[in-house]
């Protein structure tokens, strides 16, 4: 797979067998399964070396990613099954604004060894501030 520096949207396909839906499995190195509560503060993240393949499993959450200057929101439902691949370098973040917890896997894909800043909340260009306000109704960190 060629590293783009774009987010990609794929519709999943599910088939169902008896009382189950299934989507095919998605190519790893490491699988990660996260609950994220409601009404949490959203961060930005930016991973160097990893490309994050999500799939919402329940719930609903809005992500945020920064693509040419502008953050983009990508709402997420349950019952619209989509994989989300995130390439290395694109700043994201998941806003969780239900009641309810929203489960995600995460099928991540290495292209080097971690980096342990990858997992630290990142700062945002003040000049996004304003449009960071009205997605999130939050005050990230900044830088100028």
């Amino acid at each position: 797979m060629a590293l783009t520096r774009r987010v990609e949207l794929v519709p999943l396909e599910r088939t169902a067998s008896g009382n189950a839906l299934f989507s095919l499995a998605q190519p790893s190195d490491e699988t990660l399964i996260a609950d994220l509560a409601p009404h949490q503060p959203a961060s930005i993240f930016c991973h160097r070396r990893q490309t994050d393949q999500l799939i919402l499993l329940r719930g609903s959450l809005e992500l945020v990613v920064l693509e040419d200057g502008r953050l983009l929101r990508i709402p997420l439902r349950e019952d619209e099954p989509m994989l989300v691949r995130i390439p290395p370098g694109v700043p994201h973040g998941a806003i969780n604004t239900s009641r309810h917890y929203a489960t995600v896997v995460n099928a991540v894909l290495r292209h080097g060894p971690p980096d342990p800043r990858d997992y630290q909340p990142r700062p945002l260009p003040a000049k996004l501030m304003e449009q960071w306000r009205a997605m999130t109704g939050d005050r990230p960190q900044t830088v100028s």
